[in-house]
């Protein structure tokens, strides 16, 4: 049986993806569904493996790269789906399998920052007025709820990188900022805020470069406040073939191990950008929840198939 605490969760669960379909239809998104089981020439890497018939083939983290295709042809799309994760991490805020709100479209990066703003605002002020008795007996606040308005502060990776040296941190630029920084930084914070420009070693090698910062990338960071962390991600994707290859040279990528993606790109695509907003991450900052494990009926973590 399902506690009543629970019960209380996926209330809310369930009304955080109504909110966000209702925006998103209403602001002329089309939803889509890509394929869950992805296939792959070499090893790739971060990937459940699965056994496709007689070949090897993968469990997708995200829509890319058949974003690509339904952004050229619909402008604007998002998916709600499942996603895997690969590597064994055994903590508050990790699950083996979670769900995402993904969102593509022909935009820069400042549109997809304002679109992340606009729909979590949105997300935001539904709940406080749907889910108000619920969010009451979970402890979560009504007031910070009502704070989440556009726009939200934004912070360099070089001003992250400059605060946690002033702060005692011993951290050094092209690090990667781990959940211990996150958690310092979204402390400092009571509402939704931004971190963007990563370093290229740290972020997808499918962003685009900063065009005036060499070794940057255009990508985001979405972070809770109240030492929540890292709740979405996203950028500008790379659009030409040519760069793309430069990319995974520089990375050591062999382009034969990742013929399946290079064939979906046989030309140049549309300009376009993606972000992704973890759902059991959202909700565990909405309810006030010290394990993500608690968003879900039956979470799944690396010590067990059976949740």
């Amino acid at each position: 049986m399902i506690d009543k605490k629970t019960m209380k969760i996926l209330k809310i669960r369930a009304k955080v993806l109504d909110a966000a379909r209702y925006w998103l239809n209403h602001n002329d998104y089309v939803e889509v569904h890509g394929p869950t089981i992805i296939p792959a020439v070499g090893d790739w890497p971060g990937y459940f493996e699965v056994k496709y018939f007689d070949k090897k083939a993968y469990l997708a983290q995200g829509l890319q790269p058949y974003a690509d295709d339904f952004v050229a042809s619909l402008g604007r799309v998002f998916t709600i789906a499942p996603s895997f994760r690969v590597e064994k991490y055994m903590t508050k805020r990790h699950l083996t399998e979670f769900w995402r709100i993904e969102v593509a479209q022909q935009c820069n990066l400042d549109t997809l920052i304002r679109v992340q703003e606009e729909l979590l605002s949105y997300i935001c002020r539904s709940l406080i007025e749907e889910a108000r008795e619920e969010l009451k007996l979970l402890r979560g606040s009504i007031e910070n709820l009502a704070n989440v308005n556009p726009p939200f502060p934004k912070l360099s990776y070089d001003d992250v990188i400059d605060t946690m040296q002033k702060g005692g941190y011993n951290i050094v630029w092209g690090q990667k900022l781990d959940w211990d920084l996150e958690k310092h930084l979204s402390f400092k914070h009571n509402s939704p805020f931004f971190i963007t420009e990563f370093p290229i070693g740290i972020q997808s090698l499918f962003y685009k470069s900063h065009p005036e910062k060499p070794g940057v990338t255009l990508s985001v960071d979405l972070l809770a406040p109240e030492g929540y962390g890292e709740i979405g991600g996203g950028g500008q994707m790379v659009d030409v073939k040519r760069v793309l290859l430069q990319k995974m040279s520089e990375e050591k990528i062999d382009p034969n191990d990742q013929r399946w993606y290079l064939d979906l790109r046989r030309l140049d695509v549309v300009p376009n950008s993606g972000f992704t907003i973890g759902i059991e991450r959202l909700i565990q900052w909405i309810c006030k929840l010290e394990y993500i494990s608690d968003t879900l009926a039956f979470p799944r973590t690396p010590d067990g198939i059976y949740p």
